[in-house]
């Protein structure tokens, strides 16, 4: 499987929605990247040595890894619900976590390395009602 290896920084808001596309394109000039077959998982933690991570996303479950259509196109986003978002800057302190996201081939039990970065979280003023 081609990878694209891209280094790509997140900003996340503490309790919001956070929604982002992107284009695997490969090639001069650039070509967009089937995705059908293809599945997408995805976590952060604070260190890379943590053992349970602070997100778990995958193209399995709602949400999470979407590959939109038609997947000729080769647009995906990463897609993080509000109620994951929330809490996640105790005493309400910036946090930076590091993530990766793989592609998984399912019809070639091959998996490409797709991207990762940092996905800094900023923490929220507003707040629920109590």
């Amino acid at each position: 499987m081609i990878s694209s290896h891209a280094v790509i920084n997140l900003e996340v808001f503490e309790g919001a929605t956070f929604y982002r596309e992107f284009a695997w394109e490969v090639g001069d000039p650039a070509v967009p990247v089937d995705l059908d077959g293809i599945s997408g998982r995805m976590q952060a933690r604070d260190f890379i040595e943590d053992e349970i991570p602070v997100l778990d996303l995958d193209s399995d479950t709602k949400g999470g890894i979407i590959f939109l259509t038609p997947l000729e196109n080769g647009v995906y986003a990463i897609s993080i619900a509000p109620d994951q978002t929330a809490g996640l800057c105790t005493e309400h302190i910036k946090r930076v976590l590091r993530y990766d996201l793989f592609f998984d081939h399912g019809t070639d039990d091959d998996t490409g390395y797709q991207q990762k970065g940092k996905i800094t979280i900023y923490p929220a003023v507003t707040r629920a009602s109590t």
